[in-house]
């Protein structure tokens, strides 16, 4: 293979991800060219490519998904090779097929090995060729319905559904039973088709309360594959990551080294060149089983770049130009420890239903030596329906897991999104479980920790004190209240009140609470939504803190309140007052809970509907979105019928009884 120099690339992506492509091919002196459709026009990818080159409709089967004109922007502008980052067509063969045509790179595989590892049923049966453990489960493709449902009982129940193209929780689903195939099928199938333009589905055994752990892997065109540590990734919602670490707290050295040969040896025997991930799952005994390859750039790649101290972006390109690895196995040494949270737009309480609308105010830490930020938005962004919801991702990292961790609660502290529904609270709440911070991880964590969806932790007790300070000082610093003398204050945190001597005077409270005496100052950012406290000089914490109708809606590490400062007197007049009467929503109306297209509809004028059943289905953020009867009912009318775009909050089932 010929070594060459790339001066400029295209980068077939958008959002976080062709952001994150771009600092690192400035880096090595690169001009990119980034494309856009009709929803990123105002998008910051745009914005910081060297040239940005339109490319169709929203829809991202008229944009992102073209490979046409894609290719065309390529040509036109120049460019020697192509980026795919992550989803949309990385890991689809026909994209570096069109591209060679032009005599244009593809920054990835080659065909040959994306044609049989993108595919999970083909890379199965590499895999079983290479020697490695696979799940058990049916290795061809699955006809319909009727064939899906044979299959599983032939596998036992539990199984699992996938998608035989992609990945990324996309066209996958558990089945308990007989009775779930169908409408998992239907599901499945139709979310596959829509993300990789493939419906195809496979069925393998599901693996109970499993750890998903993936090695990353790098090679070059030479025969030089080497293993860059593993990934714990087993805290998902909806078969999705939202938080990976590494290294594993879970796998011992000797598993390691099984993985890492089996990486080894099935790179070979696909032809493998480029970063690539190889994922498994991973029973209570370190047991492993081969789940898929993926052929591209992994999102969470970030948290083994902070442990090994290799740029993975920068060493795809310089294996695309045909230069060798510049490292070995040897060479490689996995220091300290790393964690990654996926800000997503999406809403905890209602079954991480994805959200999208316009961001009002975006705020995030400072990035350092142990903390890094990945995005692609700004205060105005718009979070649209038509691709992933993730907005970005937070990494830190420790000499240790618990550095990583503790460095993790204070990152998503300061992070502040509005104007669009989104689950850096729960985060926070999963970063501060116990259970978490002790390692005891499996793919159903939160499921099991979180049954009902996520609605905000109460406040610990060891807490209380920091939400009465920061209401104490958001109160006086607000209503200009100097107090040369220590006052009394009825501070109220959710349904209690404390009684607290305090006194303000020049930007500092000093309050008095369980007969300790504190000095707090604050600071605040984002247009006075973070506040950072600190306490007595050393205890440094930030809140996130809203006032609306005299009250303080005050968040932190997953917790929240509704805090109220009064004197005494107004106290007790206060509780004579009579509380706002909210408004009942009807029983008689099914809303739908996010916006995006409505696909399907599962009932009809008349239906009697029980617990559970499935309504309706709306697509958003390329995932489709069952809606399920929360009470039995009677169908009457349908306001809004399939291939209709709905909103948040429209009525599409009406008079039900």
């Amino acid at each position: 293979m010929i070594e060459k120099k790339y001066s400029k690339i295209l980068i077939a992506n958008r959002g976080e991800i062709a952001c994150r492509i771009i600092k690192t091919a400035r880096k090595m002196g690169i001009s990119c060219v980034c494309v856009y459709s009709d929803a990123d026009i105002n998008s910051v990818h745009v914005r910081q490519a060297d040239e940005a080159v339109y490319i169709g409709p929203s829809p991202s089967c008229l944009s992102y998904l073209n490979i046409d004109k894609i290719c065309e922007v390529a040509v036109e502008t120049g460019a020697q090779a192509v980026h795919p980052g992550y989803g949309f067509l990385a890991e689809n063969p026909d994209f570096p097929r069109a591209l060679q045509k032009h005599n244009i790179d593809f920054i990835g595989p080659s065909t040959e090995t994306i044609e049989v590892t993108a595919n999970k049923i083909t890379a199965k049966e590499a895999a079983q060729k290479a020697g490695v453990n696979v799940v058990p489960g049916y290795m061809g493709k699955i006809n319909d319905v009727v064939h899906a449902a044979s299959v599983a009982e032939e596998i036992g129940f539990s199984v699992m559904l996938k998608a035989a193209s992609g990945g990324g929780g996309k066209g996958m689903r558990i089945v308990n039973s007989r009775k779930e195939i169908e409408l998992a099928f239907t599901s499945a199938t139709n979310e596959a088709e829509k993300s990789f333009k493939d419906g195809s589905i496979f069925i393998e055994k599901y693996i109970e309360l499993p750890r998903h752990i993936e090695i990353q892997i790098i090679a070059d065109n030479y025969g030089n594959i080497v293993c860059l540590g593993e990934r714990e990734c087993s805290i998902q919602r909806n078969n999705q990551k939202i938080i990976e670490e590494t290294p594993s707290p879970f796998i011992s050295e000797e598993v390691r080294q099984e993985m890492y040969a089996q990486c080894v040896s099935l790179a070979k025997q696909v032809g493998y060149f480029s970063a690539g991930t190889v994922e498994f799952v991973m029973d209570k005994n370190q047991k492993f089983y081969f789940l898929e390859v993926n052929t591209r750039l992994q999102v969470e790649h970030l948290v083994t770049e902070f442990v090994t101290g290799i740029d993975i972006v920068e060493e795809m390109i310089r294996t695309a130009c045909g230069e060798k690895l510049r490292f070995s196995q040897s060479d490689i040494k996995l220091t300290g420890s790393a964690m990654e949270s996926r800000i997503c737009a999406e809403d905890p309480s209602k079954k991480f239903f994805p959200s999208s609308g316009r961001i009002k105010y975006y705020d995030k830490p400072n990035e350092n030596d142990h903390i890094r930020i990945d995005d692609g938005v700004a205060s105005g962004s718009e979070i649209s329906t038509f691709y992933d919801s993730m907005i970005a991702k937070v990494v830190t990292y420790g000499k240790d897991r618990i550095e990583a961790i503790n460095r993790m609660q204070k990152a998503l502290s300061e992070c502040y999104i509005e104007g669009v529904t989104n689950n850096i609270e729960f985060l926070e709440s999963i970063f501060h479980n116990p259970n978490f911070i002790a390692a005891k991880l499996h793919t159903k964590f939160i499921p099991d920790h979180y049954p009902n969806g996520f609605h905000g932790d109460f406040v610990a007790e060891e807490y209380i004190r920091i939400f009465i300070f920061a209401a104490l000082y958001t109160h006086l610093e607000r209503e200009n209240r100097y107090c040369s003398k220590p006052e009394v204050f009825v501070v109220g945190v959710n349904e209690n009140e404390y009684s607290i001597y305090a006194e303000y005077e020049s930007g500092i409270l000093t309050t008095t609470y369980n007969h300790n005496t504190y000095s707090v100052k604050g600071q605040w950012k984002s247009s006075h939504k973070l506040l950072n406290i600190i306490i007595n000089g050393d205890t440094n914490i930030t809140l996130k803190v809203n006032k609306q109708d005299g009250k303080y809606f005050i968040r932190h590490a997953g917790m929240k309140a509704v805090c109220c400062v009064f004197k005494p007197h107004v106290a007790k007049l206060n509780k004579l007052m009579l509380e706002d009467k909210v408004d009942e929503v009807s029983a008689n109306i099914v809303k739908s809970p996010i916006s995006g297209l409505l696909v399907k509809l599962h009932v009809n004028v008349g239906d009697q509907v029980e617990v559970g059943q499935p309504l309706f289905i709306v697509e958003a953020m390329k995932m489709e979105n069952i809606i399920c009867a929360e009470a039995a009912m009677i169908i009457k009318n349908i306001n809004i019928q399939e291939g209709k775009n709905v909103q948040a909050g429209d009525v599409v089932l009406a008079n039900c009884g």
